[in-house]
């Protein structure tokens, strides 16, 4: 009895904006190979769609039509996508994960594919990375607490400035409050590297309306905080040091 030695390869990727177009062409890659089987293999495979969503809402399909423009993937926030194919006898096998991950630390995105023919294995493999090749990739700040600590050192010095400025004020009075403004942001500070992690995920699903994008909505968020804060603060210290000067 003959023994098939079967070649087996494994891509992992992050910090990638997986939009729904970048599944629609994942997805067409598989069809493309569900296709390309003889016509006495036509149904001697398996294949299978999955979708699943924040809210909990799981879907699940043998067609790529789930991925149909203007229905699941531009109206759900999807968490995770899976698409899995493969022949009965293991000759050809096909299978993406994709999650929504802050961290994936676990390798939870990936592609693998298996087969009879190292040829097909790799031009396959090679096919569905060209696709990831064309997705935006992800901002990834590694140092956050570098970019926290200035911020954190500016705003406070600026605010006693401020309150010190402000003839409503006595000394106490600013000594007690710049005390207070100077716990609290302390506090926010610690929370900020999850914070900036959370806003941009290793591997980001860009899916649903915008409205119900929390990454995105988040995003905006701190860029108001930044630009009608953090920026002004800074400004008016720049202001006054060159002020000093002069």
């Amino acid at each position: 009895m003959s023994r098939t030695i079967r070649e087996k390869r494994m891509l992992t990727f992050n910090f990638k904006i997986i939009t729904p177009k970048i599944i629609r062409n994942l997805s067409d890659i598989i069809e493309k190979e569900v296709q390309s089987l003889t016509e006495d293999r036509r149904n001697d495979f398996y294949i299978l769609y999955t979708v699943d969503t924040r809210d909990n809402t799981s879907f699940e399909s043998q067609s790529n039509e789930i991925f149909k423009e203007n229905q699941i993937l531009e109206n759900r926030i999807v968490q995770k996508i899976t698409m899995h194919f493969y022949t009965y006898d293991n000759s050809k096998s096909i299978e993406i994960q994709i999650v929504h991950s802050v961290k994936d630390e676990n390798l939870q995105n990936f592609i693998k594919v298996s087969g009879d023919e190292t040829i097909w294995v790799n031009g396959v493999l090679v096919r569905l990375s060209e696709i990831l090749d064309w997705a935006d990739n992800q901002i990834h700040i590694k140092y956050s607490n570098y970019i926290i600590l200035p911020l954190l050192i500016i705003f406070n010095i600026e605010f006693y400035r401020l309150i010190l400025m402000n003839p409503i004020f006595d000394a106490n009075l600013c000594k007690l409050l710049f005390a207070v403004v100077f716990i609290i942001s302390i506090h926010l500070s610690t929370k900020f590297p999850t914070y900036i992690q959370n806003l941009w995920p290793s591997i980001e699903i860009q899916t649903g309306l915008d409205h119900q994008n929390s990454v995105k909505k988040g995003r905006n968020k701190l860029f108001w905080i930044l630009t009608s804060i953090i920026l002004p603060l800074l400004l008016a210290l720049i202001y006054d040091l060159i002020k000093s000067f002069f």
